[in-house]
């Protein structure tokens, strides 16, 4: 689809059914035969006009026209995204957005196009049914975010700016310990300072990792991770739709360190928990069965990859109330939210935050992943660091003129919120009035025990206040508002 750098482009994905459907490009046997909800579809992106999106997103209407005709003709398609249009208040619907378009297409299931996991294995257990009665109530976000907390979650997960206001406040009630496993908070997630204060108040950190971190300097307990050559377990490609898995085998033992589960059923075990005399090779074998294959037989062959097959819709239908795809959810509407796709301003915008934008008139987009680095990891190794020493912020050249900043030189890039230091790049490719900051970053190689946390770290400019989108609990985190200026001081 044509490229957009506002933070915002994704959310304007109706326009591109608006485009599909208006000029009759669509796969009318299969949106006849597969569809339900058409009409309504129709009806509801009428107004969602190129020149409307080209409004949003800055990308020239024309633009939008040839991506959406090269998606919808050039067939077979495949729609590929990113974590981006997660990091919104309006997640559910943007995925919705992009997702239905290969309804209309019918690029579903079929060679070259996206296909549908076989699902040859079953799912990790969460056991959820073992919980007693009532606490699945308790789930911080369960009675409000249904599709991560709630009964419909494909893996149920505590809204996370909530476990953090726990934390600090004790509402709804006070979470007194905290096991983090390969994370590191203190720069990952969004509002770094309130992560902080939160962690403080904490009566017990535990952090398993295998390097000193700013999250596990912070830690009561520092636990040896494994690594990958030190653990057994099950790899699906791609992840949920299981059409291979193969084999991770443990090779070599040091010192100490464990995988997380084998940590985790020890503390089951200590806990008297349901079904914690099963084994982390009795796990792995539930979930082979469907193969017939225990896993020290997977091991043997590494990888199994059966044959795919393809239109398994046409045998047993699609996986939603109707057998068929939904333009028009009943089952969203019956949770309370919006059963056809709608795009919603994000809450900090130059739209509508003027008085915001009045002292920060550039759109912030953060969290751009970069080849060197994985989140926050790998900053001391030291040919990694080579190749990626400094945090940069890409500007346009004419946004960096207006304020006489060069190519390589130190920056501040500032929100409400903090100021950050990071070292410009300047480049054609953002678009102007546009800042992409790295994230994840801090200085293994300064003094512990924050390594220079609050220096560079993206998440210093970013919050995780509402709105929350209604559904998933996903706040902003690119398409903020914020303001650069040189670093003056050598």
């Amino acid at each position: 689809m044509a490229a957009d750098k506002t933070g915002y482009g994704c959310s304007a994905c109706p326009c591109y059914g608006h485009i599909i459907i208006r000029e009759g490009i669509y796969d009318k046997e299969f949106v006849e035969k597969w569809t339900v909800g058409f009409d309504k579809l129709k009806e509801h992106v009428s107004k969602c006009t190129p020149q409307w999106a080209e409004s949003i997103t800055w990308i020239p209407a024309e633009n939008i026209i040839a991506a959406t005709r090269r998606y919808a003709l050039y067939k077979p398609s495949v729609l590929e995204w990113g974590v981006a249009i997660e990091h919104n208040t309006n997640s559910l619907q943007t995925v919705r957005a992009i997702s239905l378009l290969r309804g209309l297409t019918g690029n579903i299931d079929i060679p070259g196009g996206d296909i549908l996991g076989m699902n040859i294995i079953r799912p990790y257990p969460v056991m959820a049914n073992q919980l007693p009665k009532g606490m699945i109530r308790k789930r911080i976000g369960g009675e409000q975010f249904k599709l991560l907390c709630g009964f419909r979650a494909l893996i149920p997960s505590a809204h996370i700016p909530g476990l953090f206001k726990a934390m600090r406040t004790g509402d709804p009630y006070r979470i007194r310990s905290l096991l983090i496993f390969g994370g590191n908070p203190l720069v990952t997630v969004a509002n770094s300072r309130e992560v902080y204060q939160s962690l403080l108040k904490l009566d017990l950190l535990v952090v398993t990792d295998m390097f000193m971190t700013p999250t596990a300097a912070l830690a009561d307990y520092v636990l040896p991770a494994a690594f990958w050559p030190e653990m057994n377990q099950i790899i699906e490609l791609p992840f949920v739709a299981e059409n291979a898995v193969f084999a991770q085998q443990k090779v070599v033992q040091v010192g100490l360190c464990r995988q997380d589960e084998e940590i985790l059923i020890d503390l089951a075990k200590r806990l008297n928990l349901p079904c914690s005399d099963e084994t982390l090779e009795d796990i792995l074998n539930k979930r082979l069965e469907p193969l017939g294959l225990p896993f020290e037989d997977l091991k043997k062959k590494f990888m199994v990859f059966p044959p795919h097959e393809y239109r398994k819709f046409e045998k047993k239908g699609f996986r939603t109330p109707s057998r068929k795809v939904e333009f028009y959810s009943k089952a969203l509407e019956r949770l309370g939210y919006d059963p056809l796709p709608t795009y919603k301003e994000p809450p900090e915008s130059p739209m509508e935050r003027p008085d915001v934008a009045k002292d920060f008139p550039y759109i912030l987009t953060t969290g751009s992943r970069r080849d060197e680095y994985f989140h926050s990891e790998h900053r001391q190794i030291k040919l990694l660091r080579k190749r990626r020493p400094y945090p940069t912020a890409e500007v346009n050249p004419d946004t960096a003129a207006n304020h006489r900043i060069a190519d390589g030189e130190w920056i501040y890039v500032s929100s409400h919120r903090g100021k950050i230091k990071m070292k410009a790049v300047v480049t054609k490719d953002i678009q102007e009035g546009v800042i992409n900051i790295d994230h994840g970053w801090w200085f293994p190689e300064r003094e512990g025990p924050d390594f220079g946390v609050w220096e560079s770290n993206a998440n210093v400019l970013t919050s995780s206040d509402p709105p929350y989108d209604p559904a998933f609990g996903t706040y902003q985190l690119r398409g903020l508002l914020c303001s650069i200026e040189k670093v003056k001081d050598k």
